[in-house]
């Protein structure tokens, strides 16, 4: 009895390990779906659709902030030649004027990392953490990288040298990809 227990369990455990690796990738990585893709290649965030105007984009986001997984943002936005939405960028609120390069930082990455996974899946480009001396004044160390049909993610940590001394901040972006027809 023990043992048609133990072999159970085996086979269990292997059934397992086998659906897990149907539903994965060449690289291990999660396959997105062409309907996921399809769905959302042409959001921008939330109900924003690349190519809206700015007023569209404003009715949506009055107050310049957005709501991320139960975390505050402060919202903006680039809008085109063409005064269509372009690209969005996404600061962590609590990380505005941050001035420690610390494990609190790090987390907030993750935080927003968390938020992009729950509906991408795990990214395309993995960089791990920034090393602090290696940061450059007004660049984003892009930590994740999503590459969703034409939409672009990444997720980081930015650096800007003020007068009060060194900020670092959580970053994101969503940008639609030019076409290369």
């Amino acid at each position: 009895m023990r043992n048609n227990i133990i072999f159970s369990l085996i086979l269990i455990g292997l059934f397992t390990v086998f659906a897990s690796c149907s539903r994965t990738g060449s690289n291990g990585k999660k396959a997105l779906s062409d309907s996921l893709i399809s769905a959302t290649q042409n959001i921008a965030i939330g109900n924003a659709n690349f190519g809206i105007s700015e007023k569209a984009f404003n009715r949506q986001f009055p107050d310049s902030l957005a709501n991320l997984g139960g975390n505050k943002h402060i919202v903006s936005a680039y809008f085109g030649n063409n005064g269509g939405l372009e690209k969005v960028y996404l600061i962590d609120e609590a990380t505005f004027n941050n001035q420690k390069f610390d494990a609190n930082l790090m987390k907030r990455l993750e935080l927003i990392k968390g938020y992009f996974m729950n509906t991408y899946g795990l990214p395309d480009e993995d960089r791990g953490y920034p090393i602090q001396k290696k940061m450059q004044d007004g660049k984003l160390f892009e930590s994740y990288v999503w590459e969703v049909g034409k939409k672009r993610i990444s997720a980081g940590i930015g650096l800007e040298k003020t007068a009060r001394g060194d900020i670092y901040y959580v970053l994101s972006h969503v940008d639609r990809q030019k076409s290369t027809n």
